[in-house]
């Protein structure tokens, strides 16, 4: 199955590197290794280094595209290839729905999350937060409880379900740092009403007001892996501090399959290693789960799959982490306030961001 897989991918890949051109880079082992060339580096957005790091590459260098010399990330080894000290400060979160660990995580149905967890990080003690998805989704986003009233009702973006509190939108933004939200199934940008496939539910961006010209711009539909804004930025960057990833409806497990699911992530993963952002070692890729089994204000163990250059391949942590933990590794990346969470057990030690 995993030799299928990685066929799969490769095929995918090798349709990608055709279109946008290749150029000879040295894998592991002297073998040669084809990689996209992309022009420029600047993504839809610029944003500035984080002040709390040391950044050591901003941009690809060189043919490989990573600092140093390094081996050059690909299908078959997607983590681990940087050594050193990370040089990690822009994060590309993919939001998943409804699945606890045990019915993802060794379920053949999802071959590739499952080679992923293998190849790069996995968090075996995660919770998310409470149910239904909405709180879990803004408390992710702003490090306050949402597990009341008229948000436990996953309602839309308006009147008492609308906030002007801090999050991790408005703090970016604030530093200079940006931020995209990439929502599949979204007909236009900042869609205030569910249709379809799109539910405002898993799009936090909508229910900030204090926010809303910047998701006027920023929050964009996601597109087709061919085209569209997340294929541009994944092309030439993405060069924000915080990119958000929404699979619609069918393709987030919440209404389709594990297999379904599986299939999206593998689709766009060839984009994802062979961005500028990713084999530079500046990007860290966050898989998580809204929730799992159960209902009401308790917690639910859910998977998290973490991804980089810098995170060695078969890391697993046991660490209790959570949505709040989530938050506060975006925040530290960015060299932005971690919005009160401080407590929150942080993703840079277990997984070397």
């Amino acid at each position: 199955m995993r030799r299928f897989v990685l066929t799969r991918n490769l095929v995918r890949y090798g349709s990608l590197v055709g279109a946008v051109g290749l150029l000879g880079a040295a894998g592991g082992g002297g073998a040669a290794t084809a990689v996209p060339h992309y022009p420029g580096t600047g993504g839809l957005g610029t944003s500035r280094p984080a002040t709390s790091r040391t950044v050591a590459a901003t941009a690809p260098a060189g043919a490989g595209g990573a600092p140093g010399g390094e081996v050059v990330p690909d299908l078959a080894r997607p983590c681990g290839t940087l050594t050193g000290r990370p040089v990690v400060h822009e994060v590309l979160l993919i939001w998943e729905e409804n699945h606890g660990y045990s019915s993802v995580i060794g379920n053949p149905a999802a071959p590739e999350l499952n080679r992923l967890a293998t190849k790069c990080g996995l968090a075996t003690r995660y919770d998310a937060l409470t149910h239904p998805s909405l709180p879990n989704y803004m408390e992710m986003t702003s490090a306050q409880s949402f597990a009341s009233s008229p948000w436990d009702t996953d309602c839309g973006p308006g009147g008492s379900c609308a906030t002007a509190v801090p999050s991790v939108f408005s703090e970016l933004d604030a530093a200079g740092r940006q931020w995209r939200s990439y929502v599949e199934a979204m007909g236009s940008n900042c869609g205030l009403a569910s249709y379809g496939e799109y539910g405002t539910k898993h799009n936090p961006a909508v229910y900030y007001t204090n926010i809303r010209r910047e998701c006027g711009t920023w929050d964009q539909p996601l597109g087709a892996t061919a085209s569209g804004p997340l294929h541009q930025a994944l092309a030439s960057g993405p060069s924000v501090g915080l990119t958000t990833v929404t699979p619609d409806l069918q393709d987030d497990m919440h209404d389709g399959t594990v297999a379904q699911a599986d299939n999206w992530v593998a689709g766009w993963l060839p984009q994802i290693l062979a961005s500028p952002a990713y084999r530079s070692g500046r990007l860290a890729v966050l898989i998580v789960w809204d929730e799992g089994e159960g209902s009401g204000n308790v917690p639910s163990h859910v998977p998290l799959i973490v991804m980089s250059a810098s995170t060695p391949a078969g890391t697993r942590s046991a660490m209790a982490f959570d949505d709040y933990s989530v938050l506060r590794t975006v925040c530290q990346l960015n060299g932005v306030p971690d919005l009160g969470r401080a407590s929150a057990a942080s993703l840079l030690g277990p997984f070397h961001l």
